[in-house]
């Protein structure tokens, strides 16, 4: 691996700070020091006799301090499935999602002593090139890398070598308001085989509503993306979906992970551009300029592109069933393929941490099978171990079987390189001005863009060589 700009990084810091994309809620770091077994340390191991030497993992999780809980419950399961762990305690420092890719980059830089951390899934191959990152070869077999889905071994390994595995993945579909599209009389095909974006829009119109007259509805048409930010996540799908498979445009850079004019800006991708500009902008306008909270669960969308975790949300917020839905598959532009954007949770181990063995014992235990359903019976996301999808009932049933399907036969992941942080900071600036700026020619915008992501993508030169 090269890792000669281990330290060069701080000006770039800088400026993600400045724009990060707020994906999870979440305020002040603050450690579950009350919420559990992380804050027992156990003497006994295995029941021999004698104590072992007390240890303690420092862990930077996102994204939220209600995630300790389940935490919490991971770690207590690991203690009683493997006792010689017992000894271990784990300190969680919670990280709100704009915090997290600086904190862990420039926290092992200055050599913080935590011990592993939770990261993105296409921040991992930036994470590898630049050092902050140990192998994890060493502590999974084959076999044991086999029980994940290819796309989470993919996003997890650096130049053939694995490095992160995952708790879950991620394949975002359309959900609508089923009392919405009945009333406008819309019928969304329940299926996988999805609308192009042209034929959906017909549906976004149908559903908006603008009773008072005022120009600006009570119920708009569609929100692309879950939460308030903007990203490549889901937003960058439209761009990919503008060509066919196997296309530069469907690729979304070249093979050697750096190049992307030729390939972000061919004429097919500034179509899809324009189309996500065409949303917010102009007499066919379906969703508001300015993100609105949980605009689809609070029943001021008719539609949402979002992930199957939708599902969990509806039915804490809705308990009594009072919210029908339905799920379709993903727009995309005529002419294009149907895909949708695969990578969530991963872990990683810091080179800084003096108790590595522990951190990967731990980080082998919630992404497998055990912790990764506890996980999921709170989460309610796609798994990504075979085993554990293959067993969930939900999955074999409407409407969850079209996530697995999606995942499996249109799912993508994001663009793999170790620039994926300039990418996507610079990407997210241009979204967010296709999405707000007057008087804007989309063209050059995108141009300037595929530029620009080139040129702060120059230093890593020979990564893959």
């Amino acid at each position: 691996m090269k890792n000669k700009n281990r330290y060069k990084f701080f000006a770039i810091l800088l400026v993600i700070i400045a724009m990060a994309i707020v994906a999870c809620g979440g305020g002040t770091d603050e450690p579950a020091a009350d919420s559990g077994s992380d804050t027992e340390t156990a003497t006994e191991t295995d029941g021999s006799s004698g104590e072992a030497e007390a240890i303690t993992l420092k862990f930077v999780i996102c994204c939220a301090p209600e995630d300790a809980v389940v935490y919490n419950e991971i770690f207590d399961a690991w203690k009683a499935a493997e006792p010689q762990y017992a000894n271990v305690t784990i300190e969680l420092d919670v990280t709100p999602f704009a915090e997290l890719f600086p904190k862990i980059e420039t926290s092992v830089a200055a050599g913080a002593d935590f011990d592993l951390f939770q990261a993105d899934g296409p921040d991992i191959k930036h994470y590898s090139y630049n050092g902050v990152i140990i192998s994890l070869d060493p502590y999974f077999t084959e076999e044991e890398k086999a029980e994940f889905l290819p796309q989470t071994i993919e996003e997890g390994s650096y130049l053939g070598t694995f490095m992160s595995p995952a708790i879950m993945q991620s394949c975002s579909l359309m959900f609508y308001n089923a009392d919405m599209t009945d009333a406008a009389g819309v019928q969304p095909p329940q299926e996988l085989a999805s609308w192009t974006i042209e034929e959906a829009w017909d549906a976004w119109e149908a559903t908006q509503t603008d009773e008072n007259g005022d120009g600006t509805p009570e119920v708009w048409g569609i929100r692309w993306g879950q939460g308030t930010w903007t990203g490549d996540y889901e937003q960058g799908i439209i761009r990919r979906s503008a060509g066919e498979r196997g296309s530069p445009t469907y690729e979304g850079m070249g093979p050697d992970g750096l190049t992307f004019v030729g390939y972000l800006d061919t004429p097919e991708a500034i179509a899809g551009y324009q189309a996500y500009r065409d949303m917010h902008f102009g007499d066919r306008a379906v969703t508001p300029i300015e993100s609105i909270p949980d605009i689809f669960f609070t029943k001021q969308s008719a539609f949402v592109v979002h992930p199957d975790n939708a599902i969990g949300t509806i039915n804490r917020l809705y308990p009594d069933g009072d919210f029908n839905y339905g799920v379709t598959g993903i727009p995309y532009m005529e002419g294009g393929a149907e895909l949708c954007h695969t990578g969530s949770w991963h872990f990683g181990v810091s080179p800084n941490s003096e108790h590595k063995d522990e951190a990967a014992a731990l980080v082998k235990f919630i992404t497998g099978h055990e912790g990764a359903r506890i996980w999921y019976d709170s989460i309610r996301q796609l798994p990504a171990r075979f085993d554990l999808l293959n067993e969930l009932p939900e999955y074999s049933e409407y409407p969850q079987q079209l996530f697995a399907q999606g995942l499996q036969e249109i799912g993508v992941p994001r663009i793999q390189t170790p620039c994926y942080t300039e990418y996507q900071q610079i990407h997210a600036v241009l979204l967010q001005d296709l999405q707000s700026a007057e008087n804007l020619d989309v063209a050059a915008r995108v141009q300037q863009a595929a530029q620009d992501i080139e040129s702060a993508c120059a230093k890593y030169q020979g990564w893959n060589e």
